[in-house]
């Protein structure tokens, strides 16, 4: 999360949010060629919540990013953190139970593993985010309750109440904190025209439009890669039965 006297960002992981803060770094606290602009900024609990803000920033302009639920998996699978960490998940030895061959799973069991066991789990623990009204294949998926719990009031109440009303009347959408949601796969102008948006300079932002692309350290994407290539047409199936809310809130990725 950083928050500046102007806007708050939330970042959740894969989507994007290395480069957001890089361009804020850039923006207020500037370079010893080209000064900042100076102010509050706070860039703390990294992958905060829009229930960490503290009260006194809530009234700011919300900002923050979303990704292709197909391409947000093929991301997070080849990032490796559930390897490199897996006790911030489920634990191994829970993988190695499911999966004996853990660390080297294919694209299709990692995902299958995370709508298993990364719901309703982190660091070994339960989160409280259950939900008993909806069936396999169509309860709510690892994506869908990030989101949840990244953007709602009483995240834990809307999760547990999800069901084929909820889904069809898109009630879930009034728990939603005010958020302004930038698409990953155009970060630099919808960036760019949020913060012209919201009255900053149009000569200090003009450089977000060139900036390159920025990795988290230890992470980096073959571009030559497509989210598309590592999907059978069955799991894309149970990623867009899992995912419905993600769809229903994103048309344009429910291709």
């Amino acid at each position: 999360m950083i928050i500046t006297d102007d806007l708050v960002y939330i970042h959740p992981p894969k989507t994007g949010g290395t480069f957001v803060t890089h361009v804020l770094e850039r923006l207020y606290l500037g370079s010893p060629e080209r000064p900042g602009l100076g102010g509050t900024f706070l860039n703390t609990h990294k992958h905060g919540t829009c229930g960490d803000i503290p009260a006194a920033h809530l009234g700011k302009p919300l900002l923050t990013t979303v990704r292709n639920p197909y391409d947000r998996y093929v991301s997070q699978y080849h990032f490796g953190w559930w390897k490199r960490h897996p006790d911030a998940y489920c634990g191994a030895d829970a993988m190695k139970a499911l999966h004996p061959h853990y660390p080297e799973l294919s694209f299709d069991e990692f995902v299958r593993m995370a709508n298993t066991l990364f719901l309703n789990c982190h660091q070994g623990r339960e989160t409280g985010f259950r939900n008993d009204r909806l069936a396999d294949p169509f309860r709510p998926g690892w994506h869908t309750e990030q989101f949840i719990r990244f953007y709602c009031h009483e995240p834990r109440a809307v999760f547990a109440s999800l069901d084929e009303e909820a889904l069809e009347s898109r009630r879930y959408r009034q728990s939603l904190f005010p958020l302004h949601f930038l698409r990953s796969e155009r970060l630099n102008h919808q960036l760019h025209d949020f913060l012209l948006g919201i009255g900053m300079p149009r000569e200090r932002i003009a450089f977000i439009l060139d900036e390159p692309k920025v990795f988290p350290e230890g992470g980096s994407r073959d571009e030559a890669s497509r989210w598309q290539d590592h999907y059978t047409s069955e799991l894309k199936r149970f990623v867009r039965s899992r995912e419905r809310l993600l769809f229903e809130m994103f048309p344009e990725y429910d291709v």
